[in-house]
């Protein structure tokens, strides 16, 4: 895979259109990754886990991160085992993904 590091870093770290927003089970609005990764870590277990489970069959963040951020990178690391059931690493891989994104 060839991966365009700095349309990455545009459109990971930019705010999305109106019609592209997350809209978290408690009502938040999200339109950019550092906006989700900080709502994710004040989630409780329910809200965090309506919107990713453990099996794996559901990760509504890392779908948004891939198909509306176009970010298949995050998106792949999130859903690995250990952050479907850990929702302070799930955010944090997202804050840590934010961080090397800006030093390119």
């Amino acid at each position: 895979m060839t991966v365009d590091f700095q349309a990455l870093k545009r459109t990971t770290l930019n705010k999305v259109s109106d019609d592209k927003v997350f809209w978290v089970v408690r009502g938040d609005r999200i339109d950019n990754a550092a906006d989700l990764a900080n709502c994710i870590e004040s989630l409780t277990s329910e809200q965090f886990h309506h919107h990713v489970n453990e099996e794996g069959k559901r990760n509504d963040f890392a779908v948004w991160i891939h198909d509306v951020l176009h970010n298949p990178l995050l998106a792949r690391d999130l859903d690995f085992p250990v952050h479907l059931r850990d929702q302070k690493h799930y955010a944090k891989t997202i804050k840590d993904h934010i961080a090397w994104l800006q030093t390119l």
